[in-house]
């Protein structure tokens, strides 16, 4: 029987993304090139989606992280922040904690969630924390924080070049929100531990701050 172009086209893809079923001869010349050239365009989308977190790794541990995730199926999102949401998901269940490529990582997906909600933010008026009394607050959606493990500064500098850090206590704390100017600074130890208990009751003083920035939020 006669197979379809459709099908062959199918049959096809699926043979190039190593399925089985392939219409024309698998171990082709033609068949093996195509499929390399394709595996080699997956991992280069994939390095380029979190480029910053694989550049602390040590690089067995980085091919072999990328080669996990395209086998899986990555590096085919038609757009690269589709690709780096999904890849950055995937690193952060499988990179040593503590580590300082885990930190990067949550502060890639943390600037990636301000970025998005930056687009609508409007800032709450000043005071509506304090006078919403006992509304309960909740970590705002478009915002995060992320503890590093050495100062942020030197951590951002070993991406340039610089030397690693190494890795101590979680003691610098940043806030990404879509309010905050550049997006992040750093959390004082008051705001942290009030990140920490969320969801609360916004009665204390500098839930009001948090608030207007997009840190914290009302619960709906």
């Amino acid at each position: 029987m006669t197979m379809s172009l459709a099908a062959f086209q199918s049959g096809l893809g699926w043979a190039l993304q190593g399925g089985g079923g392939c219409p024309v001869d698998p171990d082709s010349v033609g068949i093996r090139f195509t499929a390399k050239v394709r595996r080699s365009w997956c991992e280069g989308r994939a390095i380029n989606a979190a480029r910053s977190v694989l550049t602390l790794l040590p690089h067995d541990q980085r091919q072999w992280l990328v080669a996990a995730y395209v086998d899986g199926g990555g590096g085919q999102a038609s757009f690269l922040s589709t690709e780096a949401d999904a890849f950055l998901a995937f690193l952060a269940t499988r990179l040593a904690d503590p580590s300082h490529a885990l930190s990067v990582c949550r502060m890639e997906q943390a600037l990636a969630r301000a970025r998005e909600g930056a687009e609508t933010f409007v800032p709450a008026a000043h005071g509506a924390a304090t006078a919403g009394g006992g509304r309960h607050l909740r970590q705002g959606r478009h915002a995060g924080m992320v503890r590093f493990h050495a100062n942020p500064g030197a951590v951002l500098a070993a991406l340039r070049g610089g030397p690693l850090p190494m890795v101590g206590p979680a003691g610098h704390a940043v806030l990404f929100a879509p309010g905050l100017p550049d997006l992040f600074r750093a959390a004082g130890s008051d705001e942290a531990a009030l990140w920490d208990a969320m969801p609360a009751k916004g009665s204390a003083r500098i839930a009001d701050r948090l608030v207007s920035e997009g840190v914290l939020e009302y619960r709906d």
